[in-house]
Order: structure tokens, then C-alpha cells, then sequence
């Protein structure tokens, strides 16, 4: 499943993302050369590792990483409009809350056209497209490699150039190659065909509850997972009750689905709140939740 990792829940995540940032030194710096990128602690970090980035994480069951890639508003300092700025040639970047800036996409398999390689990538772009639509963002950029470029041309994106091909690489010893700026326009029609090409027929974003995520090979819909993030965002400290409602989601009986989604929604929009008993947080059982008292 593709966790999705904020400010809000990366608390949660905290060795996980530790282990990111040394697969990205792995990926990056070891296996293809970016020596610029090294690092003495073997953690590739950069200035657009802040609370303003989100990241998407392909885990296995046992957590360990197996892809992912970053994204942050461009109202923010991204790449393209601070060191990377003249690769913008045709176009500047969108200065934009609804636009986001992607970069650092890795899979660990190096042979990224096998089947294990093609299965993450596509796990990992319909996760992004799908959370993207549901928080309104209407376009990305990035830089790509000449490749990726004419590999996505293949897709039903209306894949636009903002910038020339360039030539990367090469300041530090590491290999050279072309690569150029481009912006990819985000909506449910281009979703929904990325979707079917893919063969992408069942949600694949997880709950994001880093240790307490339950059912960890099963997705979400991508407004239950900002429901459930935005309750978390309001209340950290009660991961162990969004955990239970998660298994409520999962139940046989529709009904504990029902009163899930609804207290779900309810904490999300603040229209509920859990009661304290003095300063201590009673965790109900799943049957129990339904008959809870709520205000």
C-alpha cells in the first residue's frame, strides 16, 4: 500500500522515514552518482525536506521501502524556482496553492521495467494522482530525464513543457544526461484514464498510521484517508482510537462500517469530539464504538 507522510502523522513513521533517507542515499548518491548529494551520515536530506513536504511510501506488509517520491506546494521554495530556476525556459513555474512541485522518485528495484518495478511505479503514481484530486491540486511539475519524458508522452497526460531539454549532471563527477521542466494539469478524466491503462482497479493508498495501521494490504478511498488524516492532525495523541475505527472499515457487518465512516466523518469535521475522563483517553472496542458517547 502507498502511505502518505506529513507533518501531521510523521510521528509516526519516524524510523521509516530514517530508513527513506538512506535508501534515497542508496538510489541517489551510490547507485547513480549524484556525488553532490553525499553525505558523511549517509542520509540524503536536502533543503526541500521540511514540514511542507509530503511523501508517498510504497511499504510492504514488514514496512520495508520499496518506493516513493515527494511533493510540495510551489508557494514554498521548491527546485524549480530556486537552483533550478533557469530550467524554466519557456515558462516559470506555477506560484500556485493548488500547484505542487514532485521530485526524488525512487524504486529499489533497480531494473525499474520489471514486473516488481512496474507494479510500485504504478501503485505509487495512482496513490498520488487519487490523494491529489481529493485535495483539490490541479497540476504538478518537475524535472525530468529525456526518457521519463517520452515514456510519459505514452500516457493520456497532457504532458506540457515549461522548460528546454537541458543538459544535468557532470559538476561533480557524476554522469551527464538531458533532461527538461515540464507540467502535468491533475483531473478526474486523466485520473480516471491512468486509472484504466494501469489496470489500477482497486484503491491503493493506505490508512498512514505508521505501526498502528491496520489491514496493511488494504486500500482506501482517498477521502476516508484525508478524513482519517485530518482527525489526526487535530488529535496525535489518539492514533490507538483511529486504529479501531480503521477496523470497523473492514468489518463484515455493514452497519460497523456505517457507524464508522459517520463518526469518521463527524471527528474529521469537527462536528464531534471525544470525551475525557479526567486526562485519560478510554479506547472503546470496535462493538463497542457504535453505542459511544460522542459531543
Amino acid at each position: 500500500m502507498i502511505h502518505v507522510i506529513t507533518k501531521h502523522n510523521k510521528h509516526l513513521y519516524g524510523s521509516i522515514l530514517t530508513n527513506m533517507f538512506k535508501v534515497r542515499h542508496k538510489v541517489f548518491v551510490e547507485d547513480r552518482q549524484w556525488k553532490k548529494l553525499e553525505k558523511s551520515d549517509g542520509l540524503e536530506i536536502d533543503q526541500f525536506d521540511t514540514d511542507d513536504t509530503t511523501y508517498f511510501l510504497k511499504l510492504d506488509p514488514d514496512m520495508n521501502i520499496l518506493g516513493g517520491i515527494r511533493i510540495y506546494p510551489t508557494t514554498v521554495d521548491t527546485q524549480l524556482n530556486t537552483v533550478f530556476e533557469d530550467w524554466c525556459q519557456l515558462k516559470k513555474q506555477p506560484c500556485d496553492p493548488t500547484h505542487y512541485e514532485w521530485s526524488r522518485y525512487f524504486i529499489t528495484d533497480l531494473n525499474y521495467r520489471s514486473a516488481s518495478g512496474k507494479a510500485v511505479h504504478y501503485e505509487l503514481y495512482t496513490g498520488l494522482l487519487d490523494y491529489a484530486r481529493e485535495l483539490g491540486i490541479k497540476s504538478f511539475s518537475g524535472f525530468i530525464d529525456m526518457p521519463t519524458f517520452h515514456h510519459i508522452g505514452r500516457l493520456p497526460w497532457d504532458l506540457q513543457q515549461i522548460g528546454l531539454p537541458s543538459t544535468y549532471g557532470g559538476t561533480h563527477g557524476e554522469p551527464t544526461g538531458q533532461g527538461l521542466a515540464i507540467q502535468v494539469p491533475i483531473n478526474d478524466l486523466m485520473v480516471r484514464k491512468t486509472k484504466i491503462a494501469w489496470r489500477m482497479r482497486k484503491p491503493v493508498l493506505s490508512l498512514s498510521l505508521g505501526e498502528h495501521t491496520p489491514y496493511k494490504e488494504i486500500g482506501f478511498k482517498p477521502e476516508v484517508v484525508l478524513q482519517m488524516a485530518d482527525f489526526v492532525a487535530e488529535h496525535p495523541d489518539h492514533v490507538d482510537i483511529v486504529a479501531v475505527f480503521a477496523e470497523m472499515l473492514q468489518d463484515i457487518d455493514p452497519d460497523q462500517r456505517d457507524a464508522a465512516k459517520g463518526i469518521i466523518k463527524d471527528l474529521s469535521d469537527g462536528k464531534a469530539k471525544i470525551r475525557r475522563q479526567d486526562t485519560a483517553i478510554t479506547v472503546p472496542t470496535a462493538s463497542e464504538i457504535p453505542h459511544m458517547t460522542m459531543q
